[in-house]
């Protein structure tokens, strides 16, 4: 297959960090390592400060108007700024404010001007982008359904307009999925078109469609992750999943990726591979990858058929994370980015709230893109969870006003001591597995395992540079 190179737009100029307004203060996205840090309101302010007024005369008034104990706060904040290499040589905080689109917020002060939304995010924290609707693979847990579907996807004009968008939202991560995101022949103008804006993309690929100039073009490029999937640590166990022969073509592919490109290993946990799980790690490891990133099985798409020989209890999935975490010796280092969607996020009782409801990130911290343009608070959820499309209505219109996500967002919260309603967990689990995705996501066994936890559900990322 022969992929198009024609987007040469330059990459739009930045920052180090972007400051985004939140209705509880503000996240600060880190361009360089593609996190958003959230902050209460007085965080903001001296965040806020620091942008235009170097640390030094902050400090002075501080220490005219404080106690010691509150300005070694303030030094401490300040150091910790730094070491995320976010400062200015003269001492300001080397970052742009995000202003809140005018016809998505509300008049706070003169001073302040416009305030965000006053009850959910500015914008998704990332938005999933199918790039293809067909597969060269037929594998038992897709979440992608049915493959081909046949629908016009967007054309780059649009996803120009969506990117622009996004980048005006806050909302930084792209996630490209499939479908076989290297089906799309433009895949590498996306990509571009994407970075152009300033947003971080990420692609996940099932690598039999990897060449030497795939590798090489994905080397030449900045990407938060590319992920490439198998489902077990030998070809037993990866084709009873993706189909006979292709654990041995992926390892193949790979050995060309790994001379140009940084790459990711992700499994999904499962039922045929739980007796393997750290052999996974191992694996990775040997073929030259950077992380190995352990997933859940999600039930949509082909996977709801397929539930009973793959779907592990959650005692099961717990205990195949903990045996990872062992035996690497990462028991207590689960990378605890809370709101981080992209990344692992291990939710304790003292983790930045992001959105007020109980619900899982649909809506709240993700949408998801159709390869047509048709927007949902989650892929998982199926088409007849849809709250519009690109086509119609902006990305930001379908976020802040359409009832798919406005409802969703209002849906009454159960108590994690034993309500009736979700209170955490997946939506789409409680789709699938009780009828209602507001019913409590039964995965996760009584109400009661619930407690403190609003997405009790990790997704853990073993660093294997520097282990070899």
């Amino acid at each position: 297959m022969q992929y198009t190179h024609s987007v040469t737009r330059p990459a739009a100029a930045q920052r180090p960090a972007t400051l985004i307004p939140a209705f509880f203060g503000s996240m600060l996205f880190t361009h360089g390592s593609s996190r958003y840090l959230p902050f209460d309101a007085e965080s903001t302010a001296i965040l806020r400060e620091l942008v235009t007024t170097p640390f030094p005369a902050v400090h002075a008034r501080w220490a005219r108007n404080r106690d010691a104990g509150s300005v070694a706060v303030l030094e401490g904040f300040f150091e910790g700024l730094g070491d995320l290499g976010l400062c200015t040589l003269d001492g300001r905080l080397a970052a742009d404010i995000l202003p809140v689109p005018p016809q998505f917020g509300s008049l706070a002060t003169p001073a302040e001007g416009l305030a965000p939304p006053a009850d959910h995010l500015l914008g998704p924290l990332a938005v999933h982008l199918e790039v293809a609707a067909s597969c060269n693979l037929a594998c038992t847990h897709c979440f992608a359904g049915d493959l081909p579907r046949r629908e016009a996807a967007l054309s780059l004009a649009e996803l120009d307009a969506l990117f622009a968008e996004m980048a005006a939202m806050g909302s930084f991560r792209l996630g490209l999925t499939g479908g076989e995101p290297l089906l799309r022949r433009d895949l590498f103008d996306v990509i571009d078109l994407a970075s152009a804006h300033g947003l971080h993309p990420c692609v996940t690929t099932n690598g039999l469609l990897i060449t030497g100039e795939v590798a090489a073009a994905f080397g030449a490029r900045d990407l938060v992750w590319l992920n490439v999937s198998l489902e077990g640590a030998t070809a037993a166990t990866n084709d009873r999943v993706r189909g006979t022969g292709t654990f041995d073509r992926v390892l193949d592919r790979i050995a060309v990726l790994r001379r140009h490109a940084r790459f990711t290993l992700a499994f999904t946990i499962m039922k045929t591979n739980l007796h393997e799980i750290t052999r996974c790690v191992e694996l990775a490891a040997e073929v030259g990858a950077a992380t190995a990133v352990f997933r859940p099985l999600y039930p949509a798409g082909v996977a709801t058929r397929h539930l009973a020989e793959l779907m592990p209890t959650f005692a099961e999935y717990s205990a195949a994370l903990a045996e990872i975490a062992a035996a690497t010796g990462i028991r207590d280092g689960f990378d605890l980015h809370h709101i981080d969607p992209f990344s692992p996020a291990f939710r304790a009782e003292d983790s930045a709230v992001t959105h007020v409801n109980l619900g899982c990130g649909a809506g709240n911290l993700v949408a998801s893109v159709s390869l047509g343009g048709d927007v949902s608070p989650c892929s998982f959820l199926g088409p007849g969870h849809v709250a519009g499309s690109l086509r119609d209505r902006t990305l930001g219109e379908i976020w802040h006003r359409s009832a798919g996500f406005t409802g969703i967002r209002a849906l009454p919260g159960g108590n994690p001591a034993g309500g009736a309603h979700f209170a955490g967990g997946c939506r789409a689990r409680s789709l699938v597995l009780a009828g209602s995705i507001n019913a409590p996501d039964p995965w996760l066994g009584t109400p009661g395992d619930l407690a403190g936890h609003r997405q009790p559900l990790p997704l853990l990322t073993v660093e294997l540079e520097g282990r070899r």
